[in-house]
């Protein structure tokens, strides 16, 4: 949200990171590592703060692990750096922190991975996304993000980072598994997901969302196929460049059944998913639930404080799903996707340091662009400026 409306927002809370890049790179140097391993909670000083420990809705001790093992978020802050790029172009990030970030979190992953004897890459003893499920190996969306994070930080560095390392950080990615199967167009969650109890939490409870071990008990649903939020589904949500194409359906079909929606997080990613699938009727239920989240304080958690996180995952379902919007290098890619109950839906924009305004009828898609902008549309690129330019909704080939 801030890297596509307020850029410079977006840029000063990524300098939060860069600031704690020294604390980073001892963390990893600390385990033995190369790179930098940002922590999963910190503070002032970029040191972790998570808690070890801590207490469920009956007051019962629970053991906090994420700290410990959601190592995910060494790539979700290059991830970070990335997207603020994508958006704005800026060279003076691309060319100092931004890089230095791409590189470090690289160097991370390349020390992490570990080959097997036939060179297959794993990252073993983790947490996913989906953090009912602890202590497991190879979950899909860490591997994938890491492979991502490796190749992109290769192409990024290509001038300042010796070139025996970034082919040894392309071997690493291209050895690294991904749990995907070809003949199912499936990628397993984590390795053995599939073995673990075949249940449907969609067909268990009436109402959604839910906190699936306060329903079932933590020791069953670490045992069965139920998910907190979305986890290899936000691998089609953050790179969908990097999944098998076509595999987003099966997918959704696939997992969204299993999953709880227990955080706040997940719904709105749903939402935007369905939409890009142009399953719209589902894409509007997931879109209607978030916005209900703190109004009708489904998680009965608002009183806590209000969920920031499933507010921008509403924006991202309006504006990356519904919309279909996002960077394709020095372009503006558009997909939309309207409700037959919507009479349009209207975004404004920043990229590329201009101001972009688009407006989705069910006839057509207006785009307004100051300076000019290049957007790509069913494949073409057309430049648009401020006199607006109009394509027509039932000309797209695809």
């Amino acid at each position: 949200f801030l890297a596509a409306t307020h850029p410079a927002a977006a840029r000063a809370v990524l300098e939060y990171r860069v600031r704690r890049l020294p604390a980073a790179l001892a963390a990893a140097r600390a385990r033995g590592r190369s790179g930098a391993r940002f922590p999963w909670e910190s503070a002032a000083d970029g040191s972790d703060v998570t808690p070890h420990w801590g207490s469920d809705r009956l007051g019962n001790a629970t053991r906090i692990r994420t700290g410990e093992m959601e190592e995910h978020i060494v790539a979700d802050v290059a991830w970070a750096a990335a997207c603020y790029q994508g958006w704005t172009g800026d060279p003076m990030f691309a060319g100092g922190p931004g890089r230095v970030l791409l590189v470090e979190t690289a160097r991370y992953w390349a020390s992490r991975i570990e080959a097997d004897s036939n060179g297959r890459g794993h990252i073993r003893q983790v947490i996913g996304p989906d953090e009912y499920h602890e202590e497991v190996d190879d979950n899909a969306f860490t591997n994938v993000m890491a492979r991502w994070n490796l190749r992109t930080a290769a192409d990024a560095a290509a001038t300042s980072v010796p070139a025996a390392e970034r082919r040894r950080w392309l071997g690493i990615a291209d050895s690294q598994v991904d749990g995907y199967d070809e003949a199912t167009g499936l990628y397993e969650q984590f390795a053995g997901f599939q073995r673990l109890e075949p249940l449907i939490i969609r067909d268990l409870t009436p109402q959604r969302p839910v906190a699936a071990t306060m329903l079932l008990g933590a020791e069953r649903v670490a045992g069965a196929q139920v998910i907190k939020q979305a986890d290899v589904l936000m691998l089609h949500h953050m790179v969908p460049d990097e999944v098998a194409p076509g595999s987003l359906v099966a997918n959704l079909d696939f997992y969204e059944p299993r999953t709880a929606h227990g955080s706040s997080l997940s719904p709105g990613i749903h939402a935007g998913l369905f939409a890009r699938a142009g399953r719209l009727a589902d894409a509007l239920a997931a879109l209607r639930l978030t916005a209900r989240i703190d109004l009708d304080d489904l998680s009965e958690s608002s009183a806590g404080g209000l969920h920031l996180g499933a507010m921008g995952s509403l924006w991202q379902a309006l504006v990356l799903g519904f919309c279909g919007v996002r960077p394709q290098g020095d372009a503006l890619r558009i997909d939309p996707h309207l409700p037959a109950e919507w009479s349009a839906l209207e975004v404004r924009l920043r990229f590329r340091a201009g101001n972009v305004r688009m407006r989705i009828e069910s006839s057509k898609l207006t785009v307004w662009a100051t300076p000019p902008a290049k957007i790509v549309w069913d494949e073409s690129v057309v430049e648009v400026d401020a006199t607006g330019h109009q394509f027509g909704m039932a000309e797209r080939k695809s």
